[in-house]
């Protein structure tokens, strides 16, 4: 029993930290290296970068985040995006 406590918990905090942001370009292709910026009403939490498949994990924390400015240099960014859209988000640049 005390077993698959154990599991269940490695299973929720692993779950809790799989990536919820993705970022591609327009055909689709992960885009490395490309910096978050999840912003509140009041302030920016620090950039979060995507690892080499595109992919980051955005941690929500107290103030609640709003939007996610995305970028990557050579790339257009969108306007920001809604961190409120079912996870995981993507996110589309254009060259």
């Amino acid at each position: 029993m005390i077993k698959s406590l154990h599991l269940l918990l490695i299973a929720i905090v692993c779950a809790s930290c799989s990536p919820n942001v993705f970022v591609v370009d327009q055909n689709g292709t992960p885009i490395p290296f490309a910096q978050i910026r999840p912003q509140t009403r009041s302030f920016n939490w620090p950039v979060v970068e995507t690892d080499e498949k595109g992919s980051a994990f955005v941690h929500q924390d107290l103030p609640t985040i709003e939007y996610l400015h995305v970028s990557k240099m050579g790339y257009r960014s969108p306007s920001p995006v809604s961190y409120r859209l079912p996870k995981p988000i993507t996110v589309v640049l254009v060259r």
